[in-house]
Formats: C-alpha cells, structure tokens, sequence
C-alpha cells in the first residue's frame, strides 16, 4: 500500500480509514481506489462510502452492522486497492460573473492580495482545479489548485445568507456554495449553473477527481442564463 492507514470503528453503524500522507492528488487516487475495491465486495449492511481529504468513512446499516468481519474485509480490500488513473475524473466548465454586484468580496481580496481585480479575475480562472471532496453542504466542492497569490483568509464574520452559485476563498482554498446558506468564505463572484439538483442521480454536478474551470462571464450574461434556467 502506498500510504500508511489507520482502520477503525468509528460508531455503531461506521468504519473510518485515516491515511497518512499529504493532501494530495495521488492521495485522493489512493483513497477512489480503495472505495471502488470496497464497493466491488461490500461487508453486510454496507450502505455508503464518504471520502474525505485523507480518510474514508464506511456507514452500515446499524441492525446489521458486523465490526469485526467488516473490519477483516476491509483490510483485505484495502490491500487490491489500486490507485485510480489519473484521468478517471471528468473535465467540468463553470461559468462565473466577477462583477461586484454578485461578488460582494472581490475587491477586498483584490486588495488583501495586492492585485487588481482583472488580475484577480485572470488567476482565479486561469486555473485547472480538482475536486478533493464534497462537504460543509450537499454537494459543495473543496477545490484543489487555488494559486497561491489568492490565498485569504475566511471573513472574520460569517454572513447569515450566502446565495447559491456563489464562487469563494476561504483560506487556500476555492469552493461554490450549491445552495443558499449562511458562509464565511470571500465571495469572489457567481455561477448560473445549477451545481446540486436533488431530482438528478447523482444530485452533485462534480465528484472527487473531476476537473474544474472557471469561465468568466459578464453580469448581463448572468442574468440571462438566470433567466433562462427559472
């Protein structure tokens, strides 16, 4: 195995797999890899896997829940794991509107990074990201490969509503709320794109290992794909 691990029950009804490595890419293969071995020969009760940055959760159903038998199957799965390809994932484009009427923070990040908001607005969506994990919400992406440049810190007062399709930092990190929610993250700006709908199978628009990328809009192109999608 290529990165250390620490197997667990976690509760009455779940098992934890901590991976000891860097968060990374290859990491996150690593962790795809094991799940999909996992799932090809699932322990009883077995209902669904949540990876995370550098752990994986198996839940059961707690009536069937069998601690030590899941426990021995999942070490062996663990050891046919093999790291998922690199180009498992798929290659998702997002449009986004950096304007300040839907981007209430981006000239205080402009500012904190020492940029101009073009500048801002070119780093930000020059970028390829991957999709480490979905969390916070349904189907909030943790995007991996912000640059540097961007880094900021989360607003020291959270607001109580953040609207949906809103594009964020938060620290190193990049992120879109799916849905309206209160948030700390620096707005940056906005997609039209529905990125969670619950009558779709799978409701989230990206899963761990997709790519993302950014493509600017102007607001009056927002507004009308807004239109267009009520």
């Amino acid at each position: 195995m290529p990165f250390n691990n620490k197997l667990f029950v976690n509760s009455d009804h779940s098992i934890l797999i901590e991976f000891d490595g860097d968060i990374s890419e290859n990491l996150l293969r690593y962790i795809l890899g094991v799940a999909e071995s996992i799932e090809q020969s699932p322990p009883t009760g077995f209902i669904e896997l949540v990876p995370a940055y550098n752990s994986l959760l198996i839940i059961f159903e707690p009536l069937e829940f069998q601690p030590e038998q899941a426990l021995s199957q999942i070490e062996t799965d663990m050891k046919q794991a093999k790291m998922l390809d690199a180009s498992s994932g798929n290659t998702i484009e997002i449009p986004v509107c950096y304007d300040e009427r839907v981007a209430e923070d981006i000239n205080y990040v402009a500012d904190y990074c020492s940029m101009t908001v073009k500048e801002l607005i070119e780093a930000h969506s020059s970028q390829e990201y991957t999709v480490y994990m979905l969390g916070f919400l349904p189907g909030f992406l943790y995007l991996g490969g912000l640059d540097e440049r961007l880094h900021c810190p989360r607003r020291d007062n959270p607001r109580t509503r953040i609207e949906a399709g809103s594009v964020g930092i938060g620290g190193n990190q990049t992120g879109i709320y799916p849905i309206a929610s209160p948030g700390g993250w620096q707005i940056i700006g906005r997609t039209p794109k529905t990125m969670l709908d619950i009558h779709k199978s799978p409701p989230a628009i990206a899963h761990p290992l997709d790519k993302v990328r950014f493509v600017p809009i102007s607001y009056e192109e927002f507004e009308r794909l807004i239109e267009a999608s009520e």
